[in-house]
């Protein structure tokens, strides 16, 4: 019976794999999934990058909606908020300055006097002091727009920040969005009609009106992009629609789909001082905590169970602590992924906003052969989590949950669609609008 259930698996895994590259050929040309920091960020130097050790819990969300995507109006009212945590203790002369980039994050090659105005770059000068942990660290905190620096024009950006003297070597980027309201959109998500993807795929549809948009060629001069939870990593670009009439254009392919992976897992650390949620052992050693997350199954066999989750993303959070920016502790957080074989096709990481929803060596998992287990750890701050198991398959960048998470039609995902308006005046990609959409409501 065991020998037929692992025979089981390698037989879904085999034909996991080849639906997965059925759908995206064809549509998955050349830059289709974004180069994950995690493969070599010389390659894409605008992938989101955290190049220090010390910097911890980088943040970058709406001043007012912490969970909401990362993308404000322009010329509005609207700011974001970006922190971190740098565990050295000191304080640094940290600065920063903003890129503009194309849809596909290249450089759009602007001067920065096209895009911003105010100064170029600017020192980070609010700081404080953890209060009350083990873990010493100082937080950065920025709001931006602000006094110094507003945008100019829509599109993509990346913020740099860099230690003083070291333009060069950028400690942290992270990507955002800045948007126009220039054309209505409107669409929804669906059950896939063709049967390879109909119980495990979402399909998304919809429409952009332009009636109100300055536009040449629409087939050209038009860009789509497509994102699930804020990933990057699977990423959909240059989509084109199946018609243009009247001013509308109709995308309502049957191919646009993405994996729909299930509900993301959870743990919860905003105490320290006894188990909660999924925690079933919390011990303090060695000058830091170590917590010990309920072990895992994979849940690909397992049922779809519809339970409310954050759709992997975390929100910082410790009880009794007035301000969680310095009060929040850190702790070691060891996972656990009981599996009968180790995956040779690629390698198995904790994948979500915790890991900045990319696999590097710090959040990769190794197998441990008498137990039938994955392992691994990461080191975060007090909160509320989502994660889920991922493999990055060798020769891919992308998350794969077909191994460890499975995927169901009834999943509740975020899409995020991005339109943007190549103007051939000035070389840039602008972004003319933005459309949230989610799978069940």
């Amino acid at each position: 019976m065991v020998l037929y259930n692992k025979f089981k698996i390698l037989v879904l895994v085999i034909l996991h794999i080849y639906i997965y590259r059925c759908t995206t050929f064809g549509q998955n040309e050349p830059g289709m999934f974004v180069d994950s920091l995690t493969q070599n960020n010389s390659i894409h130097p605008l992938a989101e990058q955290i190049n220090d050790p010390f910097i911890k819990t980088v943040q970058l969300n709406r001043s007012d909606l912490e969970l909401a995507a990362p993308v404000i109006l322009l010329q509005s009212e609207d700011q974001f908020k970006f922190g971190f945590d740098d565990l050295s203790g000191a304080v640094k002369n940290y600065y920063y300055t903003f890129e503009h980039c194309s849809q596909q994050w290249e450089s759009s090659e602007l001067s920065s006097y096209d895009y911003i105005e105010g100064f170029e770059e600017n020192r980070i000068n609010d700081y404080s002091f953890s209060f009350a942990t083990l873990q010493k660290y100082t937080h950065y905190s920025l709001t931006f727009p602000n006094n110094d620096v507003q945008f100019r024009i829509s599109g993509n950006y990346v913020i740099k920040v860099w230690e003083e003297d070291n333009r060069d070597k950028p400690v942290i980027v992270k990507r955002f969005f800045v948007r126009e309201e220039m054309v209505a959109i409107n669409g929804d998500v669906y059950r896939p009609n063709l049967i390879p993807y109909r119980n495990e795929y979402h399909e998304i549809n919809f429409t952009i009106d332009i009636q109100n948009l300055d536009i040449g060629a629409a087939f050209d001069e038009m860009k789509v992009s497509l994102m699930q939870n804020g990933r990057f990593d699977n990423i959909k670009y240059d989509i084109k629609p199946r018609l243009i009439s009247n001013d509308m254009l109709y995308y309502d392919i049957d191919d646009i789909v993405f994996p729909a992976g299930k509900e993301y897992r959870r743990f919860d650390t905003k105490t320290l001082k006894f188990q909660s949620d999924r925690i079933v052992k919390i011990e303090k050693e060695a000058g830091s905590y170590e917590v010990y997350v309920n072990t895992d199954e994979s849940k690909v066999y397992q049922k779809y169970f519809f339970e409310k989750d954050a759709n992997g993303q975390y929100v910082i959070h410790a009880d009794l602590a007035n301000n969680v920016e310095t009060e929040g502790d850190y702790a070691w957080v060891n996972f656990v992924l009981q599996y009968p074989y180790m995956i040779t096709s690629g390698d198995v990481y904790v994948f979500g906003e915790l890991s900045n929803n990319t696999m590097t060596p710090l959040n990769k998992m190794t197998y441990d052969f008498d137990k039938q287990q994955y392992v691994g750890k990461l080191y975060l701050k007090q909160g509320y989590y989502n994660y889920a198991y991922a493999v990055r398959s060798i020769g891919t960048s992308f998350a794969d949950f077909t191994y460890t998470e499975g995927n169901s039609f009834e999943t509740e995902n975020d899409y995020s669609l991005l339109v943007y308006q190549h103007d051939f005046s000035v070389g840039y990609d602008r972004m003319i609008g933005y459309y949230q959409m989610n799978s069940i409501k």
